[in-house]
């Protein structure tokens, strides 16, 4: 049970600091500010991954990018299409 919650917790972190970087360009320069979020809150909250970091920080990476290309679909370009 305690992997759940610590794979939610780092899921909830990547969501939330994708979402705290967004804004239109700088698609490598915002992946690592969230990448960098995701790190303090890791250590933060003393979550200990049982994977070397760069391993942890491609999975990281991927995660990053399949929640950016899933929020671009369902969020972000939803949302500028019934603004514009």
């Amino acid at each position: 049970m305690e992997w759940i919650k610590m794979l939610l917790n780092v899921k909830n972190f990547i969501e939330m600091a994708v979402v705290m970087v967004e804004h239109p360009g700088g698609g490598a320069e915002k992946k690592q500010k969230a990448l960098d979020i995701v790190h303090i809150l890791i250590k933060e909250n003393n979550i200990h991954l049982p994977i070397p970091d760069q391993i942890a920080d491609m999975i990281i990476g991927f995660a990053i990018d399949a929640f950016v290309s899933w929020a671009n679909e369902n969020i972000w370009r939803k949302g500028s299409e019934e603004n514009g």
